[in-house]
This record gives structure tokens, C-alpha cells and sequence, in this order.
């Protein structure tokens, strides 16, 4: 069979690969090899110059990679370099004890004869003081700094693997990741830390090696003169001389690749885990700012009138002008792109989009007047900042992750006004008073301030907008002032918590249960979807989420939920089965800063007549709302105005069979009460009954 040239076969393709995978342990027995058996000069040249080539291309390595994960076989090669330097100082330690009486200056080959002659400038004095000073610089300064940078850096990468593993996860349920996504930072995650943790332990081979490497000169000098003088009857001058120069030529082959490869190595831990080029970053920071650069190239004009020479000064100071010069230019030209394309998009009309956090996910959408879109624009951008915040806050309360939030500009809106909408309906539009800030009471203190009378969305407290002017006379001890980015956040926060269970979708549920197989596989396995359904689980979350009732930990949940699996078809049953199992969280969430658990009973009678109606209507579709019901919530709220007041969580507690039922009324009459059952504040301390509501005082209501 003929094949066409150029054409490679499978085994072809594949021998490389084969070829590679001897080098290393080849070179491991050539080292073994060179240190017991005599090495020719020749072949220590080659392999001395081989030495100085990897340590070049190693720190040319450190200088062009991005990340330090780029090199994440450097703490290997840190070893693998440190011993075959070792190796090398033993085979020309062998050389220049054995054949430097015949062979002279050239005992260990012309590479160390090159490094004492050239680079020592031809004189003792001269290579033993730059031998000397590369030491010093290696082991005090550069092999010192990154020993404690590598350590530093190493705990601090396995400090928080648990925090960024947490993040990920929480983006996951987000669904601002894919499990594939979120896979691929895990392994990065792991592998920073294990490179780090590496190079911790790695770093110690080149200050080791610094301290070898001053030992081993010593033992060739003395031992040398020695044999030299004692053995071999040389001169002690010529004895002197010949040793002296190999010595200082087999140290310095020995201690430039050494001083490269310690430079790589704190090039490399001293990065950060961004991707950037190194020469671009060090450009635009150092030469990124004109007035930076003028000043400097001042200075050095002024020092041109000193004794010191004029000429380098004032070439450094001229070029330093011409580069601000260049700066400049180049930011006025990018201040005129961004204007132009400020003014085309102003121009293209209508409501233009300035800012989208998301693309195509509306189901949080807020909307902006003019004067407000300097919330989300720019640098500072505080809207953006604080609605980030509190998604965070929401996940780490509820175990619900905000969709990210979709800010866009509406002209047609009042300039200080603002929209809120939850899956396509607005739910708030309000407009903020100019020159005002919003007192909102943090404490049980009693708001006694001059300005506009306001409620708080979250608790039904009220709030005060005071003039700007007034808000260094207010004490922060009992009063939180907030401006626009705050109140637009307090109403974002307020109708998140009222639609929770609406922005919790299956797909939402379907993220949440993976992310939690992750960290509790059997758990996961045993009961979904063997047992219950992702469809279950996510209407039985909704459920909880629609009382303010965390879905967190999920696992605590999906335990309870297997426990009445036979209530999968009635999402009402099992979630108050699910309450029933998390009945010290939601009484410990109701309770006031004090711990009393502050409530409002109904009287039996009044139980009685509404049961009846609760029961004749159960069997339909809904339960259907009455005037009866209604003048309830009124009392209800009536009853309850002084805990709110005193920042206390309104609380009324029936009959845990119809519990369900008038928590569905009282969420259209008065959706912040929290309905308890009796069965739910069972065996709770520290229960106070603060009013009943009865059948007259209903009706009077």
C-alpha cells in the first residue's frame, strides 16, 4: 500500500509522545552516572552550557506567562535544576582536583576557563568579589524573599479554597454558571493551591542550593591548594593562582544560571491570578499617568545642576517628557471615542439601554429616570454595588440566589422616579423627593423627625424623608439615612421577598439539588427522583418561600420531604409537615430582638365561624375571600401596629389545621403577618400573648 509524503500514521503521531517519555528518567541516571564515574571536560562543557540555557529559558518562561498556572510544572523543574546543577559542581569539583596540576586553567573545561577569564575580567580579586555578590543578592535578597512570598502565598491560596468554592456553588444556583463552567474553576481553584503549596516547599531547594554552592567553592579552594601544594609539589604562588581561577570560574558557571532560575522563581509566585502580560501591565502602570511623569522628569532636570553629570539626566528627563506627552495624547484620543459613542447612543433615541447585568433574563427589571441613571453609570456605579450586596445577603438569608438584576434607563419616567418589576409586572413606582434622605428607624425608637411621612416596605415601619441638609443632626445610633441607591435597594429587596417563590424556577430547583449532590451525593441518590420528584421538591420550596421561610440547608429539607413522600400529590400537607420539622427556625425568625416570641390569637369563637367557611371552600379551587375576613386582617393589623412599631415581626397563631388557609387570606389583606400554627410554637419559651382578636371586636373592625 502506498502513502502519499508527508502523510503520518497513527504509530507516527505517537512516537513522539513515547520519545518524551524517556527524557526524564534518562537524564535522572545520566546525573547518577556523572557523579560516580569521571566525566571528559567536553562533555561538562555541554553540559554546563545546557545548565545556562535552561535557566534562561526558564526565566524567559516566567517573564512571558500570564499566570503563574502557565508554569505549573516549575516547583518539579525547581528540583530538577537544583540537582543537576549539584551534579554538575561534582563533576567539575572532580575535574579541577584531579587534573588542574597538568591541564592548568583548562582542567574543567573552557566554559569554567571562560567564566573566570571573561566574565572575572581576567583578575582573582574582581571574580571572587562578583562570585560574592551574586551570593549575597541570591541568598539574602531574591531566594529570602520568595521562600516567604511562596509561604505566604500558599496560605493564603488554601485560606480560601473553602470561601471560593462556596462562591461557586452559590453562582451555580444562581444559574449564572453551568455545571460544566463551574467544574473548570473547582480544578482551577485546586490547582492554584496546589501549585502554590508546592512552590512553598520547592523554594527551599534554591536557597539550599545558595548555601551549597558557597560551601562547595570553599571545599575546591582549600582542598585544592592542598593536593597542589602537599601532593603534587606546586609553587604555593602558582598553586594559588591555578585553583583561585577555577574555583572562581566553576563558582560563577555555577551561580549565574542559579541567580536566573531564583529570579523565575519569584517572577512566578509573586504574580497574580489574573492573565496579563507582565512588560504590558508594568507600561501601563508605571508610565500610564503624565503628571507622574513630568514630576520625575522635573526632578532630574533639577539634579542636572548639581555636580552630578548633566548629560544622562537630561536624556532620562527629556525622554520621560516625551512619554507623558504620548500618554497624554493617547487618553484625550480615548475620551473622545467614549464621548462620540456616548452621543451616538444618546442620539439613536428612544429608551436606550445604558446598563444590562444580564442579557435576556428580565425577571428582575429595574428602570430609571435621567437623573438616576448616575446610579448604575461609571466607575463608582453605588446602585450596582449594593444590589450585588444583596443578592448575596437574600441567598445567605433565604437559600435563594436573586436573578441578576436588569437596570435600564426610561425617559418617559419622572428624572428622580424609579420602576421595579418582577417577571414582567410592575410591582413599584415611586418617585424620590430631591434633596432628601430617607430616615429609617434601626432600633425600637420612635421616629420624631421633621420631613415627609413614609412606610419601610420590608416591615411596614415608619420612615421619614429629611432634607439633606439635617443629616449630621441625626444620631446613626438609631437611625439609618439612606439615598437613592439605598431606597431603590430597600424597595428591590422588599418585592424580592414578596415574589420569592415566583423567582424561584424548576430550573432554579434543578441547580440547587445538583449543587447539594456535590457535596451530599448519597443523599441526593437515595431520594430524587426515586422518591420525589425535582417538580415536588421545587412547589414545596415555593411554598416555603411564599411565608419568607428559608430553603436553606436544602438538605435538612429534602430529608423531611422523604419523610412524607406520600404527601408528594398535596404540596399543602407536605409543607406544613415541612414546617412542622423546621418549627424552631421560623419561630426563632419571628421572635423580637429580646428573643419573646410576641403573637396575636384569635378567639375560639371567632376560630369556629371561620372555620366553616374555611372548610365548605377548601374542596374548590381556592378559598375565596370575605368581608369577614377582611374586617380580621384589620383587627389583626390594628393589633400587631405596636410591634411594628417597635421593629417587631407581626405574628398571628391559629389552629394548625387552618393554618395554611388563613395565611392564604391574610396575604391579600395583610401579606406581612406571619401565620403560626399552634402545633408549630408548641414547647416554645418565651410566647406572648399581646391581643385576641374576637368576634366583636371583627366586626367592629
Amino acid at each position: 500500500m502506498s502513502q502519499s509524503i508527508g502523510t503520518q500514521t497513527a504509530g507516527d503521531r505517537a512516537l513522539p509522545a513515547h520519545a518524551l517519555d524517556y527524557v526524564v528518567p534518562a537524564a535522572i541516571l545520566l546525573a547518577v552516572m556523572v557523579m560516580l564515574a569521571p566525566v571528559p571536560a567536553g562533555i561538562v562543557d555541554v553540559l554546563l552550557a545546557a545548565n545556562l540555557t535552561v535557566s534562561v529559558l526558564a526565566l524567559l518562561g516566567a517573564l512571558a506567562a500570564k499566570t503563574p498556572l502557565e508554569m505549573s510544572v516549575f516547583p518539579t523543574f525547581l528540583l530538577g535544576s537544583t540537582l543537576m546543577r549539584l551534579v554538575l559542581n561534582i563533576a567539575t569539583t572532580r575535574l579541577i582536583l584531579t587534573r588542574a596540576t597538568t591541564d592548568g586553567a583548562g582542567a574543567a573545561g573552557q566554559v569554567v576557563e571562560a567564566f573566570g577569564e571573561f566574565v572575572a575580567a581576567n583578575n582573582l580579586v574582581v571574580g571572587a568579589v562578583i562570585f560574592a555578590i551574586i551570593a549575597i543578592i541570591q541568598f539574602v535578597v531574591i531566594t529570602a524573599g520568595a521562600t516567604r512570598t511562596s509561604e505566604v502565598a500558599a496560605r493564603f491560596a488554601l485560606d480560601g479554597l473553602p470561601g471560593r468554592q462556596m462562591a461557586i456553588d452559590t453562582e451555580v444556583q444562581a444559574g449564572s454558571l453551568s455545571r460544566e463552567q463551574a467544574r473548570v474553576m473547582r480544578q482551577e481553584l485546586q490547582s492554584h493551591a496546589d501549585f502554590f503549596s508546592s512552590m512553598d516547599g520547592a523554594s527551599r531547594f534554591i536557597r539550599g542550593e545558595a548555601v551549597a554552592s558557597v560551601i562547595i567553592t570553599m571545599v575546591n579552594l582549600f582542598a585544592g591548594l592542598a593536593i597542589g601544594v602537599i601532593q603534587d609539589g606546586m609553587p604555593v604562588s602558582l598553586a594559588i593562582e591555578v585553583y583561585s581561577r577555577l574555583t572562581i570560574g566553576d563558582g560563577l558557571v555555577s551561580a549565574v544560571p542559579a541567580l536566573f532560575v531564583s529570579v523565575a522563581t519569584g517572577l512566578l509566585i509573586s504574580r497574580s491570578s489574573q492573565a496579563v502580560d507582565l512588560s504590558r501591565e508594568l507600561g501601563r502602570q508605571f508610565a500610564s499617568s503624565p503628571r507622574v511623569l513630568m514630576i520625575a522628569a522635573c526632578f532630574l532636570s533639577t539634579l542636572a545642576f548639581t555636580n552630578l553629570p548633566p548629560v544622562p539626566l537630561l536624556s532620562i528627563s527629556a525622554l520621560l517628557v516625551g512619554l507623558a506627552f504620548i500618554s497624554a495624547r493617547g487618553k484625550t484620543r480615548h475620551s473622545e471615542v467614549t464621548v462620540q459613542g456616548q452621543s451616538k447612543s444618546q442620539k439613536s433615541g428612544g429608551i436606550s439601554e445604558v446598563v444590562e447585568t444580564i442579557t435576556g433574563d428580565d425577571r428582575v427589571l429595574v428602570e430609571l429616570g435621567r437623573q438616576l441613571v448616575t446610579l448604575i453609570a461609571g466607575k463608582q456605579a453605588p446602585l450596582l454595588d449594593r444590589t450585588a450586596r444583596l443578592r448575596h445577603e437574600l441567598a445567605s438569608d433565604l437559600g435563594l440566589m436573586l436573578p441578576k438584576i436588569r437596570f435600564c434607563d426610561d425617559f418617559s419616567l419622572p428624572d428622580n422616579a424609579f420602576r421595579v418589576s418582577i417577571l414582567g409586572e410592575s410591582l413599584v413606582e415611586k418617585e424620590i423627593p430631591k434633596n432628601r434622605l430617607l430616615a429609617v428607624p434601626v432600633t425600637d425608637a420612635v421616629l420624631n423627625l421633621d420631613g415627609i411621612d413614609s412606610t419601610n416596605p420590608l416591615n411596614g415601619r415608619r420612615t421619614i424623608w429629611i432634607d439633606a441638609g439635617l443629616s449630621n443632626t441625626v444620631s446613626t445610633a438609631d437611625v439609618s439615612l439612606l439615598d437613592a441607591a439605598g431606597v431603590i435597594t430597600l424597595e428591590i429587596e422588599a418585592v424580592a421577598r414578596l415574589r420569592a417563590d415566583e423567582l424561584l424556577t424548576h430550573d432554579d430547583t434543578a441547580r440547587l439539588i445538583e449543587s447539594l449532590k456535590v457535596s451530599q451525593p448519597a443523599l441526593v441518590e437515595e431520594f430524587v427522583p426515586s422518591v420525589l420528584k425535582v417538580s415536588h421538591i421545587h412547589r414545596v420550596l415555593q411554598s416555603l418561600l411564599r411565608e419568607g421561610v428559608p430553603i436553606r440547608p436544602l438538605s435538612t429539607l429534602l430529608e423531611l420531604m422523604a419523610d412524607h413522600a406520600e404527601l408528594a400529590g398535596n404540596v399543602a400537607q407536605m409543607t406544613e409537615q415541612v414546617r412542622l420539622g423546621i418549627a424552631k427556625t421560623i419561630c426563632r425568625r419571628a421572635r423580637n430582638k429580646f428573643g419573646k416570641l410576641v403573637v396575636v390569637e384569635m378567639a375560639e369563637a371567632l376560630h369556629q365561624r371561620l372555620r366553616i367557611k374555611i372548610e365548605e371552600t377548601v374542596q374548590g379551587n381556592a378559598i375565596r375571600s370575605s368581608r369577614e375576613w377582611a374586617r380580621v386582617a384589620a383587627e389583626v393589623r390594628r393589633a400587631t401596629r405596636p410591634t411594628i412599631e417597635r421593629g417587631g415581626v407581626p405574628v398571628l397563631v391559629v389552629p394548625s389545621n387552618v393554618r395554611a388557609a388563613t395565611r392564604q387570606v391574610m396575604a391579600v389583606h395583610y401579606p406581612l403577618a406571619t401565620v403560626l400554627s399552634e402545633e408549630e410554637i408548641a414547647g416554645e419559651k418565651g410566647v406572648e400573648v399581646f391581643a385576641t382578636v374576637s368576634v366583636e371586636l371583627a366586626a367592629a373592625a
